[in-house]
């Protein structure tokens, strides 16, 4: 099956984005791959879903209202892309200011060519930001996998 025959899915967990959510729809629907958007929003008290339908993007919203997080959005998105039968599935932060339909392309290319199962971008941090890389994803590769404790961002 060729890159072209292939639907990719991008999914974007979001709350109270509705700043960046439209040049991050935008920017992924520009990717070569043309991937289909889905925005989980996770009830955002802004007008992140609003601007995320206009923008493109297929909007969703978890059924279950409470103990909503990152980890139940990209469930509920997953589920739905499934759902679609893609091929390759990419979650994307509804965050990322300067997202580029390159840097879309770059992260479904290395699954599409066969040389990974997953691929995972890696960016500059604001200092404070990163606590489950610092506190539990790092200390866990250094006992289980050391070879690989190294990487900033596993």
């Amino acid at each position: 099956m060729s890159d072209a025959s292939k639907k990719v899915v991008a999914i974007f967990p979001a709350k109270n984005e509705e700043s960046t959510i439209e040049n991050a729809v935008i920017m992924t629907k520009r990717s070569q791959y043309k991937p289909e958007v889905i925005v989980v929003d996770a009830y955002s008290t802004d007008k992140t879903f609003d601007v995320a339908r206009k923008a493109g993007a297929f909007v969703i919203q978890p059924e279950v209202q409470m103990h909503l997080g990152k980890g139940l959005a990209m469930k509920t998105g997953l589920a739905k892309a499934l759902g679609r039968s893609a091929d390759v599935m990419l979650f994307l932060d509804a965050d990322i200011r300067n997202l580029t339909s390159e840097w879309v392309d770059k992260l479904v290319k290395v699954v599409l060519d066969g040389r990974c199962d997953m691929s995972r971008g890696f960016y500059l941090r604001h200092p404070r930001d990163g606590a489950v890389t610092k506190l539990v994803a790092r200390p866990m590769l250094s006992v289980f996998f050391p070879e690989l404790a190294h990487f900033e961002q596993p």
